[in-house]
């Protein structure tokens, strides 16, 4: 037992010291890799990367910050790394010591400090880097710049009566710009890069915004003192022409708005001076757009007109066609009553029509009035004879379909008179066949459908014989009998073929009747019933009494 326990204990003491060796193996593979970013940190050229600003001018803002790169810097080598240095030969005697919790503590607080300080060197040196290159560009940028303003004063002196009252304004404005020029060499000269850059952008913004304003000013005092007025003027007499030729204008109510265009025009000018340039452009906009609509309703204006004078007469010859119609489809209706009941919904439909027509021939009256009188536009005229076009469309569109009914009526009877003749063909041509067939005896069933039938023709006969006719009932007597006339075709066909297929059996049988008793006895019945009339009861009798000699002795008989 005692073995036992030993070799367990040694077991566990084998693995812990295996797990000890491992994690030390760990440890110093992390120490060697953080050996390595501090060493590669203090081999960063730091100092020459800082020494490029030595081609500046060392003084304010260059100098402020070579300082502080410097301090930094020194503080990285000559502090913070020696204190790494120290840290990390601490955490390879704790590894050493198997105290892993702590080394990975101290671990994880390097690798901080290291994070932190390469990321204070990457800002040094992208400071570094825009320090020396805004100094490259802000030189290039400026004299770019300079171009452009003096270019802009030439532009203002060549073209001040064509920016007109912006002229002055914008001259004052760039002049206002000099200082800007002029600061931006104390701060390069002072070392302060960082400022002048901020003044070149400055100016870059100013120069390119009102380059912009240069460019729309011309244009647009042109709309304000030419197109505009030319065009409302335009618009005007356009109007007044129009009214002396007999347009209706008054209702638009154009003339005040463009007049106060006219009004409002030079307080335009006055904002493009104070360089309101957007708010003017605005307004300007609105005005064309609005000029612009009033052109497209003279146009409709003078369309409308062209379309109500080419309809008038048309228009009127329609509505005197739609009353000699209604006129015509009264005739018909009285003519139809001698001889037809006509179905209320067509009464009340040629009340309706009578009514609308009235209505539409008012419509046309206060068209006509308004047309000769001049009361309305004629973009309203149009529309109403265009409303009162859709009507005569409709009303003429109801009155051929009550003159189709009217005329379907007479149809109908002559239709019910046809099938009347056909159905009394047909059932005549039964009862020939009937007689042809020499039955012994006509079953009841068959007698009793033919009765029916007859009694449903004789039916109709007399309902095409009242006056006035009624072609709904006719119609309805007619499927009636039409369908009585086939179930007498259905049901004779079957007797006669039955009749046949029983006497058939009775003769296949004759001949087991002097070997079987029961067979001749059976046979004899069915006999008895084919006499009387029951051919189906015949042929079942028939068919039982040889089916122990004959197995399927219907479909033998059949097939013979």
């Amino acid at each position: 037992m005692t073995i036992y326990i030993v070799v367990a204990l040694a077991v566990v003491l084998a693995g812990i010291i295996l797990y000890g060796s491992i994690r030390r193996k760990k440890v110093y593979a992390k120490v060697d890799e953080l050996e390595q970013r501090k060493v590669e940190i203090a081999n960063t050229p730091v100092a020459e990367e800082i020494g490029k600003v030595k081609g500046l001018i060392m003084s304010g803002e260059t100098e402020e910050k070579f300082e502080r790169w410097r301090q930094e810097w020194d503080d990285i080598v000559g502090i913070q790394i020696p204190k790494l240095e120290d840290t990390l030969f601490e955490i390879d005697e704790w590894a050493d010591k198997y105290r892993f919790r702590q080394a990975k503590e101290h671990i994880e607080k390097v690798e901080q400090t290291l994070a932190e300080m390469e990321r204070h060197i990457h800002t040094i040196f992208s400071e570094v880097n825009e320090l020396v290159h805004s100094e490259e560009d802000n030189r290039t940028k400026i004299t770019t710049l300079k171009e452009s303003y003096e270019s802009m004063k030439l532009f203002i002196s060549q073209n001040w009566g064509s920016l007109g009252p912006a002229a002055p304004v914008f001259e004052k404005r760039l002049q206002e710009w000099q200082p800007l020029f002029e600061r931006f060499e104390e701060e390069t000269n002072d070392g302060n890069y960082m400022k002048a850059k901020e003044i070149v952008d400055e100016l870059e913004e100013k120069i390119v915004e009102e380059k912009e304003k240069m460019d729309v000013v011309p244009p647009l005092l042109i709309d304000i003192e030419t197109d505009l007025p030319e065009e409302c003027r335009e618009v005007l007499n356009g109007i007044k022409e129009m009214e002396q030729q007999g347009y209706v204008m008054e209702e638009f109510d154009f003339r005040k708005t463009i007049k106060q265009f006219m009004t409002e025009l030079p307080s335009l000018k006055k904002e493009v001076a104070q360089l309101q340039l957007e708010k003017v452009q605005e307004r300007t906009k609105e005005m064309h757009e609005y000029l612009n609509k009033v052109y497209e309703v003279l146009e409709k204006e003078v369309e409308a007109r062209q379309y109500v004078e080419r309809q008038l007469a048309p228009t009127e010859q329609q509505l005197n066609e739609l009353d000699e119609k209604l006129s015509y489809l009264e005739e018909e209706q009285q003519k139809v009553k001698m001889s037809y009941r006509i179905p209320p919904e067509e009464e009340e439909r040629y009340i309706r029509l009578n009514e609308d027509l009235e209505n539409s021939t008012k419509s046309w009256r206060v068209v006509q009035d308004a047309f000769e009188k001049r009361k309305i536009t004629f973009s309203a005229l149009e529309n109403n004879l265009k409303d009162l076009q859709k009507e005569i469309r409709r009303l003429e569109k109801e009155m051929d379909q009550s003159k189709e009914k009217l005329y379907a009526l007479r149809k109908d009877e002559v239709k019910a008179v046809e099938a009347l003749k056909e159905l009394r063909r047909q059932i005549l041509e039964e009862q020939m066949k009937l007689e042809k067939s020499y039955l012994p005896k006509i079953p009841a069933s068959l007698v009793k459908e033919i009765d029916m039938a007859e009694e449903k023709i004789d039916a109709l006969q007399n309902v095409l014989q009242q006056v006035p006719v009624e072609i709904g009932r006719v119609t309805n007597i007619v499927e009636d009998a039409s369908h009585h006339v086939n179930k007498v075709k259905q049901e004779l066909r079957t007797t006669m073929e039955q009749a046949a297929l029983a006497e058939r059996a009775i003769q296949y049988g004759n001949k087991y009747r002097r070997t079987s008793k029961r067979i001749d006895q059976a046979l004899s019945e069915a006999e008895e019933h084919f006499r009387n009339g029951y051919y189906d009861e015949a042929v079942t009798i028939a068919k039982e009494a040889m089916e122990d000699q004959v197995p399927d002795v219907l479909e033998k008989i059949k097939s013979q």
